[in-house]
């Protein structure tokens, strides 16, 4: 196993200053105790808010906007023996600087395979934050483009609704980027967002990322008991259901919380294509008429791009850009896992994600694609070939597509096509 370098700080003067300047502005987050009454949270109502078929704009945020608390945070770090024993569970996989990476690249992000300039941030939890597609306007999202991973999860109706995974030196790579906004005059209010509320298949998502802490704008009092870890936020205007988000002065301290990043080595990466793998130059999600996305593969960029439609039938698709770099969404690895859904209400889905073997997928990489099994056995991600043997992602940043046992795909056309599982199954 690979020693971890030791840690350092690295403290960007810009960066600090623009926190103070923008802090007046972020939209707050604050934490209570488990032991501090809260009031009862209304289910999510099925409104022209949540129906793409209609693409409505809403005047009114959901009313879990309105609240704040924080849940079961766990005690800070971990004993020697819980990071032997992680360590030893994980086998072979645990080698930060062996995930496909020359001797010179330096210490590793588990998550993407790509070298960290700022190591103290692997020490640092990963957050989760749940991202909403819906309404229409809620795209371009901001920030989502720096997630080292990104689920993308089945709500109802068509919806979707994305929860992405930060981990490493993002804070600082955003950092960055506010600095030179900074100069322009072009100081955004929120940096990761829109944020939407908790779903119950996020809890699934989150134990895969020991310690995790999941950000969501409230959850449904069903759905809210069945989350662990949790902070909420505020929307900072209460007539823009798209206000609520994490301003850059809240990275930081949301993330503050030790870990040991050998906790997250699971997946393989090796820049080498995979030989076996066919063309795929584009291929198109639908998981309604009005909800289509596509996923392009630009030589240049080495990465998939995303396209998403407008929610208006025609299924003609736009480039979807970070409303913070104002570039396009670009992922060097897409992965459809199909995973087993069962509705529990119209609009609250459960997805098998945990402790599972040999679920099928497919793996966009390179411009070609790749049949793969998943497993998470023992709440650790995997992605194997048949026989078990590790397929490696090519570093970088990673999309999933979580479908349905239903939902079909045509090699021809190059669509995966989402089936709602039936309903009270």
């Amino acid at each position: 196993m690979a020693e971890i370098k030791a840690r350092f700080p690295i403290v960007l003067v810009g960066f600090l200053l623009l926190t103070i300047v923008i802090s007046a502005c972020a939209p707050p987050i604050t934490e209570a105790s488990a032991m501090d009454p809260v009031d009862a949270q209304k289910e999510e109502q099925t409104t022209s808010i949540d129906e793409p078929k209609k693409a409505p704009e809403s005047d009114k945020p959901e009313e879990n906007d309105k609240k704040v608390e924080s849940e079961g945070d766990e005690a800070v770090g971990k004993s020697e023996q819980e990071a032997e024993d992680a360590s030893s569970e994980l086998g072979d996989n645990a080698d930060l600087d062996g995930s496909g990476g020359s001797e010179d690249d330096g210490v590793l992000n588990p998550l993407t395979g790509l070298p960290v300039e700022n190591t103290e941030w692997l020490y640092k939890r990963p957050i989760m934050v749940a991202i909403s597609n819906f309404p229409p306007s809620a795209i371009p999202h901001s920030g989502e483009s720096f997630a080292a991973h990104v689920f993308e999860l089945f709500q109802g109706y068509g919806m979707t609704r994305n929860l992405a995974i930060f981990f490493g030196d993002y804070a600082d790579q955003i950092g960055e980027i506010l600095e030179n906004r900074l100069a322009d005059g072009t100081v955004p209010d929120q940096v990761i967002g829109p944020i939407r509320s908790g779903r119950v298949v996020f809890e699934d998502v989150k134990k895969l990322y020991p310690h995790a802490l999941l950000i969501t704008a409230g959850a449904s009092s069903g759905v809210k008991a069945q989350l662990s870890n949790r902070v909420s936020v505020y929307g900072s205007n209460p007539d823009d259901i798209n206000s609520t988000g994490v301003g850059a002065d809240q990275l930081g301290s949301l993330a503050d919380y030790e870990v040991n990043p050998e906790d997250f080595v699971a997946l393989k990466f090796d820049a080498s294509p995979p030989g076996n793998g066919e063309p795929a130059p584009f291929f198109r999600m639908i998981y309604n008429l009005y909800n289509q996305i596509g996923w392009e593969y630009s030589p240049e960029a080495g990465a998939y791009l995303r396209s998403h439609d407008k929610a208006d039938g025609t299924g003609e698709l736009f480039p979807e850009t970070d409303r913070l770099t104002g570039t396009q969404l670009a992922f060097e690895n897409v992965i459809v896992l199909w995973a087993q859904h069962r509705y529990v209400t119209p609009t609250v889905v459960e997805m098998n994600l945990v402790y599972v073997t040999d679920q099928k997928g497919i793996l966009f990489r390179n411009g070609v694609m790749v049949p793969i099994k998943w497993s998470s056995r023992s709440g650790v991600f995997k992605i194997h070939d048949a026989e078990g043997n590790p397929i490696p992602l090519k570093p970088g940043k990673s999309f999933f597509e979580v479908v349905s046992y239903e939902t079909t795909w045509d090699p021809d056309k190059m669509i995966v096509r989402f089936h709602e599982p039936p309903k009270g199954n």
